[in-house]
């Protein structure tokens, strides 16, 4: 994989208004937790699909993921366009991650981390509904985690957000919503994927990490964004199933 570069003034990562054509902002609770800290960003040179199109897989076999410096810090790439499975790699390490993903209900994603010490690779197995708009993981270490959507103020302007929070449980084992949040993509004008709208849905962002977060949860990065990338392709799964929907037929 070729080291690529480009220009952080080129470089724009959005928020994405939800497949269902709602906007997110009047669907998902405002960030309130103060201790999130970015110490580290990544964009997601996701593109996502359009609104008008046939429901077809996204023809974006390969994203590109930048360090804030523009260079590629991983890539994820799909064999082809109707293969849902894909590899997370980095120059340095090689492939990271194997996630097998599957268009349609009851088929959660596996992410195999292929860095694993054991002969086998240990397995991430990322539950939520098809149609719902929030996932969980668990790690081996017991450890679970949850990505939603949320809503945070900037300027005056609520911003889109996709969050990665601890999954706390009290004495009950209930779950509190209000876990350390881990990592959040920004989707908003400043931050968007060129030559996207944020009418497009599962297009990329900008990925800030609270580094800080991620020792205390004992998580590493790789799993952040092989993670997240699962988020943007369900949004386009949703996109899709409404696509469906409008043309009276299934995929």
């Amino acid at each position: 994989m070729a080291t690529t570069s480009i220009s952080k003034l080129d470089y724009k990562v959005d928020s994405d208004v939800l497949s269902t054509g709602s906007s997110a902002s009047t669907l998902c609770p405002t960030v309130t937790d103060g201790s999130f800290t970015s110490s580290r960003k990544l964009y997601i040179g996701a593109h996502g699909i359009r609104v008008l199109r046939f429901p077809l897989p996204d023809s974006q076999t390969e994203i590109s993921i930048y360090d804030e410096d523009g260079i590629v810090a991983y890539s994820s790439t799909r064999s082809k366009r109707w293969s849902g499975s894909s590899v997370l790699s980095s120059i340095k390490c090689g492939n990271i991650i194997h996630t097998d993903y599957f268009f349609g209900p009851n088929r959660d994603p596996v992410l195999r981390l292929l860095e694993s010490t054991d002969v086998r690779p240990e397995e991430l197995q990322v539950s939520g509904k098809w149609m719902s708009r929030s996932t969980k993981f668990t790690m081996p270490n017991g450890t679970r985690f949850e990505w939603s959507y949320a809503k945070e103020k900037r300027d005056g302007k609520h911003v889109n957000l996709i969050i990665l929070r601890v999954v706390d449980t009290d004495s009950q084992g209930k779950e509190p919503t209000n876990g350390r949040i881990v990592a959040k993509l920004v989707r908003g004008e400043d931050t968007r994927t060129p030559g996207t709208s944020r009418y497009r849905a599962g297009n990329g962002g900008e990925l800030q990490i609270d580094e800080n977060a991620l020792i205390f949860a004992q998580l590493e990065e790789p799993v952040v964004v092989a993670t997240c990338l699962v988020m943007t392709k369900r949004e386009i799964d949703r996109r899709r199933a409404l696509q469906c929907g409008m043309m009276g037929g299934g995929c």
